[in-house]
């Protein structure tokens, strides 16, 4: 796979508290932004997945019926 670069610029700042943030978890600035990228992307296709599923405009249960149903 072939690799691309992305750069992006913040006011010093802002720099100093990403780089203090990402010290305080042990990452790197690259892989906070990275990891912050990949669960936005995954917490939108996870809506665009469930407004899907929504559209179907199929039965809806709540978990307490879901857990009686199935004798939990």
């Amino acid at each position: 796979m072939l690799a691309k670069d992305m750069n992006i610029r913040v006011s010093e700042q802002e720099y100093e508290v990403i780089k203090a943030f990402a010290d305080s978890n042990g990452e790197t600035i690259s892989s906070l932004i990275l990891n912050t990228i990949r669960e936005k992307i995954e917490d939108w296709e996870d809506i665009r997945d469930a407004e899907e599923v929504l559209s179907r405009n199929e039965p809806v249960y709540s978990w307490e019926d879901v857990k009686r149903r199935a004798g939990l």
